[in-house]
């Protein structure tokens, strides 16, 4: 506070005044008193004396004009009223800081008056600080937001703009042009009817829609999860181009007034809105760059595919021809083993160039295609040799399926390589899904009998086919037991690592 304070004393009871130069002058108080005579005289003390701290006045001075006039100055006062006059004072007091003493007969009240001051001072300087803090940093704020690359606004209840940064400058707007403009004028003509509250609301009236259903909209006024996240919408700038769009992202939510903030004294207005509109074109572009890339990709795995299902085939044809020439059974059943395992091959490939997984095939369709295509090679009449094929439906990676496919090959060939020695039976193929993933492959064949039964007995399976299929469940990380008693059982189970259902 000031060591000397400039008071202007407005009083309509000059012996009032004279009371209180007294009172200053017998207790010595820091006070410089301004004692106008009337309204005109208070007016020049006004406009010429920058350093008037408070103005002392009643309701009655220049017949109340002066008190009428009093809040078209920023300095508090004190009002000296009389009993039954607190409610006009009441309605003409203006600023937070100023206040009203009520008068005595004998002028006691003027005693109080000092205290009264001090206190009327002590609140304006609080209020003054306080009042700086905030415009600190409110410009603080305001300088940190107009520094965003994020175009950060605010709409009246009627979606216009009320404030918008210095980011809106990227679609060659300058805030102040937007200003009472509607949010349209910014957005893709196409889009302005899928985001607007006045057509969207619409639609939905009097349904309930929930959190997970409420529209997303720019003009939005809901918080919490209601509020609009993650709309995409294409901005409009201020000179289009049709070989320019923007993309942008859009975050608002409201329950503020039209004025950009939630004052009491600005209730009457209507909610608006405040958002964020985050510029997302590059990442569109490299978006669609990236499913160009991957489009190309995927046409190129599945010319890659069809090419080696192809030379596969013919390298099978080849094998088929030699086969035709050849007299020694050993002989062409070492050739059918191969060209079984190379058709087996070709069959994967062939479904991944149909498949619209790429990586993945669907494992029954799969199973029963590939059993067709062995006998097939061996030309088997599928009425003389009766299979049965029970397999669940699920989807398998083609660096497990290629391994399972020759497993399965090999074991089936040995059943096919025996037909002379085998008793009527079926051959029973069981691919299953158990539990924590594990699949289940069982090939059971009960017409090929080992008692008793020189040609087969032990086992008929030659030392290579046991080799490969002893890598090939290495390679699908499982284990496998063959039983030969009573009939054939083969059982394989492996961890099913690529699957991604």
């Amino acid at each position: 506070m000031k060591d000397r304070i400039t008071i202007l004393f407005a009083s309509a009871v000059q012996k009032e005044q004279e009371q209180f130069s007294e009172i200053i002058q017998l207790n010595n108080l820091p006070y410089s008193l301004l004692i106008p005579s009337d309204l005109k005289e208070a007016d020049n003390f006004l406009s010429n004396d920058q350093s008037i701290d408070i103005i002392i006045t009643d309701l009655h001075f220049a017949s109340g004009a002066f008190a009428d006039w009093l809040s078209l100055w920023p300095h508090p006062a004190i009002f000296l009223v009389y009993y039954g006059e607190e409610s006009k004072a009441l309605e003409v007091i203006r600023d937070e800081s100023s206040s009203f003493l009520m008068r005595d007969t004998q002028f006691r009240h003027l005693g109080s008056l000092p205290a009264m001051i001090q206190k009327v001072l002590g609140v304006n300087e609080s209020i003054q600080r306080q009042n700086t803090h905030l415009q600190l940093s409110e410009k603080r704020y305001m300088n940190l937001v107009n520094s965003l690359p994020d175009i950060v606004y605010t709409l009246d209840g009627e979606g216009r703009f009320v404030y918008v940064n210095e980011a809106i400058s990227h679609l060659g707007y300058t805030p102040a042009e937007l200003i009472g403009k509607h949010f349209s004028t910014i957005l893709h003509n196409e889009d302005i009817s899928r985001v607007s509250r006045k057509v969207v609301l619409k639609v939905l009236e009097g349904q309930k829609t929930g959190p997970e259903g409420a529209p997303r909209l720019f003009d939005e006024r809901r918080t919490g999860k209601r509020m609009t996240k993650n709309l995409v919408v294409r901005l409009r700038p201020k000179s289009p181009s049709p070989y320019f769009e923007t993309s942008a992202v859009v975050y608002a939510f409201g329950e503020v007034a039209s004025v950009g903030m939630p004052l009491p004294e600005f209730e009457g207005g209507a909610l608006g809105t405040v958002g964020i509109i985050r510029d997302i074109s590059h990442h569109q572009s490299r978006e669609d760059q990236l499913e160009k890339e991957l489009s190309l990709k995927e046409s190129l795995l599945k010319e890659t595919y069809h090419r080696i299902k192809n030379n596969l085939q013919i390298v099978s044809s080849l094998l088929h021809l030699y086969l035709g020439d050849l007299e020694d059974p050993d002989a062409k059943a070492i050739l059918h083993n191969v060209q079984n395992h190379i058709e087996s091959i070709s069959l994967v490939h062939e479904q991944l160039f149909s498949s619209q997984a790429f990586e993945r095939i669907e494992i029954r369709s799969f199973v029963h295609s590939l059993v067709e295509q062995i006998l097939h090679t061996y030309e088997i009449d599928r009425g003389l040799f009766p299979v049965d094929i029970i397999c669940d439906s699920f989807m398998m990676s083609s660096q497990q399926i290629i391994p399972l496919s020759l497993v399965i090959a090999e074991v089936c060939a040995t059943s096919l390589n025996n037909l002379v020695v085998r008793q009527k039976g079926t051959l029973l193929i069981r691919l299953q899904k158990e539990e924590d993933n594990l699949i289940k492959l069982e090939i059971n064949d009960s017409g090929l009998i080992a008692e008793n039964n020189a040609a087969v007995k032990g086992s008929p399976l030659p030392t290579v086919g046991k080799t490969i299929i002893e890598a090939l469940c290495q390679q699908l990380r499982g284990t496998c037991e063959w039983h030969w008693k009573s009939n054939s059982q083969f059982i394989l189970r492996f961890p099913l690592i690529f699957d991604k259902q």
